[in-house]
């Protein structure tokens, strides 16, 4: 039996799944009930990962999955995570403190099913797949591998995919559910503008294929906890990795007036940046930010909210990309990227938002000329960064079947540029 569940607060988790749920469980609970199943109040418990789970799931939970409480009270206390899985399987993340659970008697000794559908769904699979055309003597490398969806087309069609991302429960998460591709995975934890530094790249250094997914996944949207999300409460976090130099609470609490308006103008081109920069500065003198739930309500209820975008939309997205120096990162990576490549190399680069996608397509498109020219030469020049061509110039976009599946693909844009076959310089990223 396969159910759906999202994984919510007491409090909004009734309201959340009745709706969508009752008239499928109906018949469910009633086939229960003929075959005198245990009652419902069987408690089912949540945990950390380290330990065995002592947190009571709201009653619903339990009410709602009649089976797995019927096992566990016949004593089957230690599910095994596919056991699990073939009867519950979640839409949406838990917070990474709990992620085991257990029947009543037997504790959290089970793990929960991983967030699939959400964690590791590829936007933009199949152009993924259709310009990449992964060959078995491919070495693939991924710079951003999130929940390893994209890799995954790479590893099935034979190849040796060097995966990279900045986040070490994604790598943990993305291994796991790849382990049957151990021989041609090999996964590296750093930032994208470190892919020349990846232990397992060939002995020339260099790669045939490289694919960048760039911006916050949907993993992380989701989980409150991490801090990137102004619709779910969670600490005011927004870093992408360990490594990064600050926290979302540390740049607006710390940071100058003139930094906080500067941002917020740049990175999310946001219109009301000196009323909401003047807003957060005024506020902070009578305590620190340090809830994603404080600051996006604090800018909601001075700026209002008009149809269906929130107020603090563009002061997150600024924040998160200042913390995580992504326009920096990126530009860095598209350097390295055209220097790893062998002649006839494929780059494909998937952006979110016209920052991205300006900075990626102001590179490519520079690279692709074999001249440049200037109103001061009296003639066009060669161009020294000649280094790209272009299959296409125009960037590829989510179909309406994708748009209808997964509407967070509606901003994403693929775009591909061929390595040519002219020799770098060896002062290229000295």
């Amino acid at each position: 039996m396969h159910s759906i569940l999202a994984h919510h607060s007491p409090a909004t988790l009734p309201q959340r799944v009745a709706g969508l749920w009752a008239r499928a469980w109906q018949s469910i609970l009633m086939q229960a009930t003929k075959k005198k199943s245990p009652p419902l109040a069987i408690p089912f418990l949540a945990g950390r990962r380290e330990e065995q789970g002592t947190a009571l799931l709201p009653p619903l939970f339990s009410g709602l999955c009649p089976q797995i409480i019927g096992a566990y009270s016949a004593n089957q206390l230690h599910f095994t995570a596919e056991r699990i899985s073939a009867l519950v399987n979640y839409s949406t993340s838990l917070p990474d403190s709990f992620l085991m659970a257990g029947g009543g008697g037997g504790g959290g000794t089970a793990p929960l099913p991983p967030t699939s559908s959400h964690y590791h769904h590829p936007v933009l699979a199949d152009e993924v797949d259709e310009w990449m055309d992964a060959q078995p003597s491919d070495v693939i490398l991924d710079g951003t591998l999130g929940g390893g969806g994209h890799t995954e087309i790479f590893l099935k069609k034979n190849a040796t995919v060097l995966a990279i991302d900045r986040d070490p429960q994604a790598i943990t998460f993305a291994t796991q559910r790849l382990s049957a591709f151990r021989e041609t995975l090999h996964t590296f934890q750093a930032n994208y503008s470190q892919m020349a530094e990846h232990p397992q790249l060939p002995a020339d250094g260099k790669v045939d294929k490289i694919l960048l997914d760039i911006g916050v996944s949907s993993h992380q949207i989701d989980c409150a906890e991490r801090g990137f999300s102004f619709q779910k409460d969670g600490p005011l976090d927004m870093r992408m990795g360990p490594n990064a130099c600050m926290s979302a609470a540390d740049f607006i609490n710390e940071s100058s007036e003139r930094e906080i308006l500067q941002v917020l103008r740049e990175f999310g081109e946001e219109p009301q940046a000196r009323r909401i920069t003047q807003l957060i500065v005024e506020r902070r003198k009578k305590s620190p930010f340090t809830r994603t739930g404080d600051l996006a309500g604090t800018i909601e209820q001075a700026l209002g909210r008009f149809g269906k975008t929130h107020a603090a939309t563009r002061t997150f997205q600024a924040i998160r990309m200042r913390v995580n120096e992504e326009l920096t990162l990126l530009q860095s990576a598209l350097e390295a990227s055209v220097a790893l490549l062998r002649p006839g190399g494929r780059l494909l680069v998937i952006t979110f938002h016209s920052l991205e996608d300006r900075l990626t397509k102001q590179f490519i498109q520079h690279r692709a000329k074999p001249f440049i020219d200037d109103p001061t030469w009296p003639a066009p020049r060669e161009n020294p960064e000649y280094f790209l061509t272009l299959p296409m110039r125009k960037a590829i976009s989510a179909g309406s079947k994708e748009l209808s599946a997964n509407p967070r693909a509606r901003s994403a844009k693929l775009r591909v540029a061929l390595r040519n076959d002219r020799n770098l310089p060896t002062s290229y990223l000295s």
